[in-house]
Parts: structure tokens; sequence; C-alpha cells
């Protein structure tokens, strides 16, 4: 099929590219802004497009004939050809994406090329923005064929402005009319799926956010439940707004006894002290008082601490303080084995996976060995990272390697050559930074000192960049892993920032 993509795409601002111009175009006049704004977004739907294809193009130079191997689930894999699962990781750190999202991209792309294909056609032709078209996949994505046709052929003319909800009903639609048993099991089994989760945002004023997902006659009566104490409150004398008086039901409600007391109008029993465990990592002048911010260890979010001062005085918290993890230590072992210290000040430390561009939580991670402790590496802090399972198992049995530039920041270097730094601050690509010395065991503090001068030194040479058809598989050797460790840190990660390319974030 020949497409409007058969050129290369020109160069435009962002990723690589140079600095924007903040030159007014045209005449400086209202209109020409605006022209040129519908064209720079005419460039960037254009973009899109040119990503969705490379990325099906990207997963046909990586098949695989081992269905254990293959990406996406074994679902997909009877309807989509199989794709390497390690070949997503590479894919998505290029265009500064998570592994799951790049993955999700990967498999949207897929889809519609093999199972929507009208909706995939209007796309290439570029008559449908890439995020429409998408979003018909994910439609479709773990439904039987005939139901993903169904849904292409009735949405494909109308793809260009059709909204999520009509999808919803297109897909109930089909549904019913091909599997009316199967839904009616599909609807029995959402009351499975029913959920009370606080979510992972802390705003810095101390709200946190609660999911509910219930059944609807449960949830009709929580909310009038809520909104009778709200009423309660507001006869006792409360003058904050409903919404707000609500908020104090719910946590009212973890006090069944006053709770009840206040639905039937009697006096409410003296607060019933909870239980709460909270990790605050606060610096030695905010506990002095000098300080006016801390940081929630859940979410890592910033929370001032006058916060925590009024939490701990509250008359229903009972406050029990336990030993300070001072993330500034140095913590050895001399077992393989990591102990829950170490595993908390390493959690502390980097607050989630260190691979690029990940966010799952530390706490929720595998603690990595960045020098095997089977090749010499420490048990320390300097040579432990918290790494998710999956990006664990990326590092362990795929080209992908790293190491400490200095504590909390990573130098990865991925199976093709691309290297990202990764630190607290985020993830940015690098070009190569420097070799370094390969009996090195993963210890800032045992780093042999640098020897300006010194005779003889010889430093390794630059390898070239592999070639695209590099093999997923681990070498013998660790891939392009700088060999040289004799630069001192803070010399070596200012010569790698200097090389920062600048890196815009794009859409999952």
């Amino acid at each position: 099929m020949t497409t409007i993509f058969d050129t290369p795409f020109p160069a435009t601002a962002g990723h690589g590219s140079g600095a924007l111009s903040q030159a007014l175009p045209g005449d400086g006049g209202a209109g020409a802004v605006l022209a040129d704004a519908v064209r720079a977004r005419g460039l960037a739907d254009d973009a899109e497009r040119v990503l969705l294809l490379r990325a099906v193009q990207w997963a046909d130079t990586h098949p695989t004939d081992v269905l254990a191997e293959a990406a996406f689930g074994e679902e997909a894999a009877e309807c989509l050809p199989l794709v390497h699962w390690a070949a997503v990781a590479e894919f998505a750190a290029a265009l500064g994406l998570s592994t799951a999202a790049g993955e999700r991209m990967i498999h949207e792309a897929l889809e519609l090329r093999h199972r929507c294909e009208r909706t995939w056609s209007r796309l290439l032709a570029g008559e449908v923005t890439a995020w429409r078209a998408r979003r018909v996949a994910a439609t479709t994505i773990g439904h039987p064929d005939d139901v993903a046709v169904f849904v292409d052929e009735h949405v494909h003319p109308i793809v260009h402005k059709v909204g999520f909800i009509k999808l919803e009903r297109l897909l109930d639609e089909a549904l019913l009319k091909l599997y009316p048993l199967e839904r009616e099991k599909q609807r029995a089994a959402a009351l499975d799926q029913r959920q009370v989760r606080l979510l992972e945002g802390v705003s810095a004023g101390g709200v946190a956010s609660i999911l509910i997902s219930a059944d609807l006659k449960d949830a009709y009566d929580f909310n009038d439940t809520v909104t009778a104490l709200a009423r309660a409150l507001a006869d006792g004398g409360c003058e904050e707004p409903l919404d707000v008086r609500r908020a104090l039901a719910v946590g009212i409600l973890a006090d069944p006894a006053r709770a009840l007391a206040l639905l039937e109008g009697e006096e409410a029993p003296r607060p019933r002290r909870k239980q709460m465990t909270i990790v605050m990592h606060l610096s030695a002048d905010a506990v002095h008082g000098i300080g006016p911010v801390g940081r929630f260890e859940r979410g890592d979010q910033p929370v001032a601490a006058a916060m925590v001062a009024e939490w701990a005085a509250r008359a229903d918290t009972r406050v029990t303080v336990r030993p300070v993890v001072d993330l500034a230590d140095h913590e050895m072992v001399g077992s393989y084995e990591v102990p829950e210290r170490l595993k908390a000040q390493v959690a502390g430390v980097n607050g989630c996976c260190v691979f690029p561009f990940c966010t799952r939580p530390a706490r929720a991670c595998d603690c990595d060995h960045v020098v095997a402790h089977g090749a010499g590496g420490r048990t320390c802090s300097c040579n432990l990272a918290p790494l998710c399972r999956r990006h664990h198992r990326l590092k362990t049995h795929t080209g992908w390697a790293y190491h400490a530039v200095e504590a909390g920041t990573w130098l990865w270097t991925s199976p093709h050559g691309h290297r990202y730094l990764r630190d607290s601050t985020g993830t940015s690509e690098v070009t190569r930074p420097g070799d370094v010395h390969g009996d090195f065991d993963g210890c800032l503090h045992t780093r042999p000192p640098r020897q300006h001068g010194a005779a003889g030194r010889s430093r390794s040479p630059r390898r070239s960049r592999r070639s695209a058809d590099t093999t997923l598989a681990r070498p013998d050797h660790e891939p392009d892993r700088p060999t040289d460790r004799g630069d001192q840190p803070e010399q070596w990660l200012a010569l790698a920032r200097s090389r920062l390319r600048p890196h815009r974030p794009r859409p999952a």
C-alpha cells in the first residue's frame, strides 16, 4: 500500500531539532499567528501518524516464534503477529515513553493494521488523527475478530469525529448481537471488579482522593449516608460548604460509633483513636522548624511540615515514632540478601524504578545489584537500585546495562547503543559520556581516585554504535558499557549532563 509517509518526515522543532524561534510568523498579525498554529498542528498530527506506522514496522523487525517470549499476552497472540517482549523497551525509551506506554502504542498500532483495516487505511491517508485511531483500537483489543470487524465497519466513516461514548455503544451493540450470552457473563463478572482504593496523588495541602466502584444500590446508599452525616454536621454548627462537610463525613465513617450517634441524633462519643502509618521524609531543618516542606513517601509528594504537625496533634490520632532511616548514610552488608533497612534506604533515595521513564514505586520493585554480586558487586547503598520486575528481567536477560554515576543517578545503555541518564528529576537522553574501570565493584566509596597524568594509563577505545539488527539477547560481555571509573564522579556527571539532548514529553 502506498502511503503519504513514503518520504522522510521533515525535521521540525522538538526532540533533537534545536531551539524554537520566538519570532512572530508572517506579518506578525493575529491571522498569521493563527495560520501558523494550524500548520504546526497539522505537522504534529502527521508526526503522530508516522509514529504509529513506525511502531508496526518496529514490531515487524522483532518477531518471535515462541509464545512465552511474546508481548501483549496470549489473547493478542491468537490474532496478531508475535512480537518479542524485550523489543518494546528500546522503542519506548527512544520516544521518551515508559515501557508500558510504548507497549500500548505498538499493540494498538498492530490492532489497527490487522483488525481495524478500514480505520488504518484512513489513518495512512491522513484523514484521521492518531489519537482517534488509537481509541478505536483500545476499544476492540481483547475482543473476538468479528467484534473488531463490526466496530471498524460502523465507525470508520465517522472515526474522525466519533466520541468515546459512541464507541462504547458500538462495542455493546456488537457484543449483544454476536455474543449475547458472553456479554451477560461479562456484566456479571464486572461485579468482581468492585473496589475501594486510595489513589496515589496527595496534594501539598494533605488532600487525597478515593476511588469507589460499587454495586449501584450500594453506591446510592453510601452517597445518602454521607449526605445525612453532612447535614448532621451542619445541624451541629459546622459552617463549611456541603462538599467539604461530605468530605468530613468520610472521616467520621472511619469511627462507626460516632457516625451512628450523629445519624441517630444522639450525643457523639469520644472520638476513637485511629492508628495511621505514614512515612515522611523531613530534613534536619524541617524537624527544627526551619525548613517548611517535607515529603510524603507514597507518590513522592511534597507536604508542608506544618501539616504533619497538625496530623500528629489531632485528638483521634495515635502517634508512634519509629527509627529514622538516614538516606545519606552508607550501608553495607557482606551477604547477597538485602536487609529491610537497606531496602528502605534504597527506596527512599530513588523513589521509583530507575529504568528510563519508569514510574513504578520503589517499594513495589526488586532490589537489584547493579554490579552482580557474583561478579564482585557489593551489597551496599551505592550498588543497589530498585527495578520493577519487568525491567529487572530486561537488565538480566537482554542487552540493557546500567551503572551508578553518583548516589541516585544512573546511566543506562540500550541494546542499540542509546544512553539515558536517570536521576530524581527524571530521564534524559545523553551521548556517550566516557569510559570507566572494568574492575569497579559497584561501591562509590571504593572508587579509585583519579590519577592525573599517570604514566601508562590507557583508556578503552570507544565502541561504535551497534547496527539496527543487533540481537536482543545479552551477549557474553556487557554491551557498550563504559569500562573506566577513574574520573571523579562530579566531573563525570557534569560531562554527561553537558551533552543532554533536549527532550519533550510525548503523549502515551
